[in-house]
């Protein structure tokens, strides 16, 4: 056997530790860039991530609601304004830790707010949490017995916390106007939808420390408090007291006709188009929107089958939700003739001497041996043009129309706004319904005008 020369050996030994060296300085240079890679990935890309992570576990949020904006008529006379209220919650996880009596709670709680024991009971069950509603907006009197039941027996798990609740001191008035809001203190219907980002104003917040209990940390002064900034105020045009007697008129005219299906009634400003008042029957209580009337609920609880008793009790809602100004088309009729005497008299197709005949009806191009009639089957003979607008005949009106012509009968509609909406401020407003140029102005038929022209 031959021996291997020592230098030859020693080189080899080197060669391998250098190997080594330079795999251990690769498998480094690796971890090394695995977990830079890794923190930077945690640290930047994430960032935000961890950081509301980390937020939501060393700190507890109080929120202090904002006041709503109040709504007041033209005059200064409030008609939707907030005041404070309180909510109850219970923590299930302070329950549990500090092992208070469960039942006593629920059955106390239950006893004074009037809510479901059993649902308390469960609510209860989820001993991570540590917010659960037992109810809200309550008044300050059960608030108080809320309270001192919690200090009688120095109960952790029972909490109150402020909050807001939408008052309406004039009750069923303007009711589809000014509309209302939800539980949540969002407007749902009405001005207080459409305004609702100027009524809501901004929540403030109180933030504290908290330890790994997640309760807050004693002997530490750390406090960030944010103010609430309350909604901003309306004022309508509204006048409450011209509001109130077109209520009374439009309900007592309901009652004497025997109308079927409610009534509108808008009053405004002819200068300046304010409106002052805007009724629609029948009203409901903005104080309790999700009840309907006595008779409506008398109808509804003969419905046995349980979902048509839903159906019949949402129709029920959203029909007297409804503002039956803005959402139903209106066929004006004979008020429609002042629109054809003005542009008649503009255009100075007739004048203040011009004179008619109505002997009862008229014909019309388009219509065939279907006259046009007047209202006044016998015709009101020989009249000026004050007379037939004071009579209000139909015959002599379709003579007005026909003098005016199509084409621009069609562009003073257009030109009155006819077409267009409003643009007042609340939602739903349905739009016009008119004949098409084509169909209106076509000249082997002018039914279209006729009937136009007398409304």
């Amino acid at each position: 056997m031959q021996k291997r020369p020592e230098g030859s050996e020693q080189k080899a030994n080197k060669m391998i530790l250098r190997r080594t060296l330079v795999l251990m300085m690769v498998c480094g240079i690796v971890a090394f860039a695995v977990l830079a890679g890794r923190l930077y990935y945690v640290m930047v890309v994430r960032h935000d991530y961890y950081e509301r992570l980390a937020v939501e576990q060393q700190t507890k949020e109080t929120t202090i609601n904002a006041s709503r904006g109040t709504i007041y008529d033209t005059n200064g006379k409030v008609l939707a304004m907030s005041a404070s209220v309180e909510t109850v919650y219970i923590s299930p996880y302070e329950i549990n830790k500090y092992n208070e009596d469960l039942n006593l709670i629920a059955n106390t709680l239950s006893q004074i707010l009037g809510v479901d024991y059993q649902d308390i009971i469960d609510k209860a069950q989820d001993t991570s949490s540590w917010y659960k509603t037992v109810k809200t907006k309550i008044e300050e009197d059960l608030a108080q017995q809320v309270r001192d039941f919690i200090d009688e027996y120095d109960l952790k798990g029972v909490h109150l916390e402020a909050d807001t609740k939408r008052y309406y001191p004039y009750s069923t008035l303007a009711c589809q106007v000014i509309g209302f809001v939800g539980t949540d203190n969002t407007g749902l219907e009405g001005l207080e939808a459409s305004y609702n980002d100027y009524l809501t104003g901004e929540n403030g917040r109180i933030v504290r420390l908290t330890n790994g209990n997640g309760t807050d940390m004693l002997f530490t002064d750390f406090e960030d408090y944010y103010d609430a900034e309350n909604g901003y105020d309306v004022t309508l045009t509204i006048d409450a007291t011209i509001q109130h007697i077109a209520e009374s008129y439009l309900q007592q005219a309901i009652k004497d006709y025997d109308v079927q299906n409610g009534g509108a009634c808008i009053i405004a400003k002819p200068k300046t188009g304010e409106i002052l008042a805007m009724a629609s029957m029948n009203n409901y209580d903005l104080n309790n929107y999700l009840s309907v009337s006595d008779e409506v609920q008398t109808q509804l609880d003969e419905i046995e089958d349980e979902e048509e008793y839903k159906s019949a009790y949402n129709a029920a809602l959203y029909k007297q939700w409804r503002n039956k100004c803005l959402n139903d088309t209106y066929e004006p009729g004979s008020v429609f003739k002042i629109i054809t005497l003005s542009m008649a008299l503009e255009e100075k197709a007739v004048t203040t001497d011009s004179t008619f005949y109505c002997d009862g009806s008229v014909s019309v191009i388009g219509r065939g041996d279907d006259d046009v009639h007047c209202w006044k089957t016998a015709g009101h003979g020989s009249e000026t043009l004050t007379q037939a607008a004071e009579n209000s005949c139909n015959v002599a009106f379709v003579e007005i129309g026909e003098a005016v012509g199509a084409e621009t009968f069609y562009e003073y509609i257009d030109a009155f706004g006819l077409f267009s909406s409003t643009g007042i401020d609340l939602a739903g407003e349905a739009g016009s319904q008119w004949w098409s140029e084509d169909v209106f102005c076509n000249p082997e038929n002018l039914s279209q005008l006729a009937a136009a022209s007398f409304g």
